[in-house]
């Protein structure tokens, strides 16, 4: 699979909390992330920039207000598919998706959230299947 298949699957499946996600899906849509919100913070100290190459300063605070917003509103849209990406890879793990609230829990939470993520997909169906539900 490749970066953009992951992002895209990462967005058609918004509110799914149901099935699972594998480990490439997770890692790249990370990067993702990684990448547009460093443009967009980085465009939030491009002021300084405009002022040293002799532009309008209005141009300057025009840019950081924009980017300010749209890393705000970037941020406000991927919280929700961000905690249905996590339970769907525990359920690939086998672990219920009730454990990402360990997540909430500062530094130890999510350093285990993170290791979680590490780990491989269960073998075959498990209980998180769609299809396992039909085979029993």
């Amino acid at each position: 699979m490749n970066l953009f298949f992951a992002y895209r699957l990462f967005w058609l499946n918004y509110t799914n909390f149901k099935g699972r996600s594998v480990r490439w899906e997770f890692w790249y849509v990370l990067l993702w992330h990684i990448a547009i919100e460093s443009i967009l913070a980085g465009m939030t100290r491009t002021r300084d920039i405009f002022d040293i190459l002799g532009f309008d300063s209005h141009v300057g605070i025009i840019v950081v207000a924009v980017s300010s917003v749209l890393l705000a509103l970037y941020q406000i849209a991927i919280i929700l598919p961000c905690i249905t990406l996590i339970v769907r890879r525990l359920h690939d793990i086998n672990v219920s998706g009730w454990i990402a609230l360990v997540g909430l829990i500062p530094v130890v939470g999510q350093l285990m959230i993170l290791l979680m993520m590490c780990a491989k997909s269960s073998p075959g169906l498990n209980q998180y299947d769609e299809e396992w539900y039909v085979v029993q």
